[in-house]
């Protein structure tokens, strides 16, 4: 006998996708921090999701929306979870143009599964993110979710054309268009990239493709001490070069790779001549700084770089930091966070990105009993203030609960904050889509 339903949610979603495609009650590892879902939903079409929205909507279940789920610990704790709605079946490439470098998705389709049929063509979505082997295009555009390679291309967003969007109440709306260039008016496409799912679930991306480069290559700058790595870095940063990636390497984020040194990697991805050009002049600098390098070229450049996206699982971390600062400041903040938390936290690596001033620190917790974790929070609300107070911020990308309940994750956000308000309460009134998850509880 078929095993029934156990509540009037768990039979009213299998109506819409099926039996098969619902998971009830949801297993452990698709908890929200502390919270355990109801149910987990795998639509196969943007009208089930639709139909699932207008489902939560009139019952008002707090429904959260994912990709892979890789990002599934970032965001302050939500105020309830009632389903978990994961767009892994939504996988298809709706359409592709190579001959107008452009391409519509579903939301679920994975960056690497696109990345390969795109290679075909000489094309790609130049994304890096962090566990990029697992990163779905949906989830990468609703977090605006980068890596290294943002220096060079620039986030998500800049490459989204055009987005499918289903609203809380069920509503499905669509943004921007199909083609580079598009026709004037409010860019709503900003709107929802980056905004966590909270403002609509994204059901479908189109983005603007990139030529994939002829040839690449990586210089790893060796260093006993940051300051000569830095200055390397403004060198490069100040010149005719055009390094795709710049990044800072502690010898922690090093030891994946079988090096236990401090490190200055720069990738250069272009045409060969040009790769040979900026690799020597790259090289010039090193010599003139007495830093000892290393050369990879085309493969054994871009594994390097695959196993840099996946340190969080190489290296996994209680608590991950992110400070952004304003680019002049990145040594200091990377002295900072070298320091963040003192012998309460055993770092596990420090990646610094100096075109940007972003620095991300991961590191293991050590706490005597829970109560240390409340000081751990006042911690970091000092140094969250200390950077605010030069322009810059603290994200808290991943963290125990424990911390959550004392500090907002995500930091302060200004005189945006009334404008972010008022677009909740027009597009989600009835506080449907992953409640209290993004910045100050919305």
């Amino acid at each position: 006998m078929t095993p029934q339903p156990e509540n009037a949610v768990e039979r009213d979603v299998i109506a819409i996708v099926g039996e098969a495609n619902v998971l009830s009650p949801a297993p452990e590892t698709y908890a929200v921090d502390d919270r355990r879902p109801l149910a987990v939903v795998f639509p196969g079409t943007s009208e089930e999701v639709a139909a699932i929205l207008r489902l939560a909507h009139a019952r008002e279940l707090a429904v959260v929306p994912i990709g892979s789920g890789r990002r599934l610990s970032l965001g302050n704790l939500p105020e309830r979870v009632d389903l978990l709605l994961s767009m892994r079946r939504m996988d298809r490439v709706v359409d592709y143009e190579p001959a107008d470098l452009t391409v519509s998705v579903e939301a679920g389709c994975s960056l690497d599964a696109f990345n390969r049929i795109a290679a075909a063509h000489r094309q790609w979505l130049p994304f890096d993110p962090p566990d990029a082997d697992r990163a779905t295009l949906g989830g990468l555009v609703a977090a605006d979710d980068f890596g290294p390679l943002r220096h060079g291309y620039g986030r998500p967003r800049d490459s989204v054309i055009g987005l499918e969007v289903v609203q809380a109440d069920g509503t499905r709306i669509r943004t921007g268009g199909r083609v580079v260039k598009n026709v004037t008016g409010y860019d709503l496409n900003k709107l929802f990239v980056g905004s966590f799912g909270t403002l609509g679930v994204i059901t479908r991306v189109n983005f603007k493709l990139r030529p994939l480069p002829e040839a690449e290559a990586t210089l790893i700058l060796f260093g006993a001490a940051w300051e000569p790595l830095a200055s390397g870095a403004r060198q490069i940063l100040h010149s005719e070069l055009l390094p795709a990636a710049l990044l800072l390497a502690d010898e922690g984020a090093m030891s994946p790779l079988g090096h236990e040194r401090k490190a200055l990697l720069v990738r250069f991805l272009e045409t060969a001549p040009a790769v040979a050009y900026q690799v020597e002049r790259a090289r010039a600098f090193a010599r003139a700084l007495s830093l000892p390098v290393e050369e990879l070229s085309n493969e054994a450049s871009r594994s390097l770089w695959t196993t840099l996206t996946r340190l969080h699982r190489l290296l996994p971390s209680d608590l991950q930091l992110r400070l952004s600062v304003l680019p002049a400041h990145t040594l200091e903040a990377v002295r900072a966070g070298e320091r963040a938390l003192g012998e309460r936290l055993a770092p596990r690596y420090l990646l610094a990105h100096p075109g940007t001033g972003i620095v991300l620190i991961g590191g293991r917790l050590i706490l005597e009993d829970e109560r240390g974790l409340s000081s751990v929070a006042q911690e970091l609300l000092r140094l969250r203030a200390t950077w605010e107070a030069q322009r810059g911020s603290l994200l808290i990308e991943q963290a125990p609960p424990e911390i959550k309940r004392h500090i907002d994750v995500w930091g302060n956000v200004g005189s945006s904050l009334p404008l972010m308000q008022a677009l909740k309460r027009a597009f989600d009134p009835k506080r449907i889509l992953s409640p209290g998850r993004f910045v100050v509880g919305l």
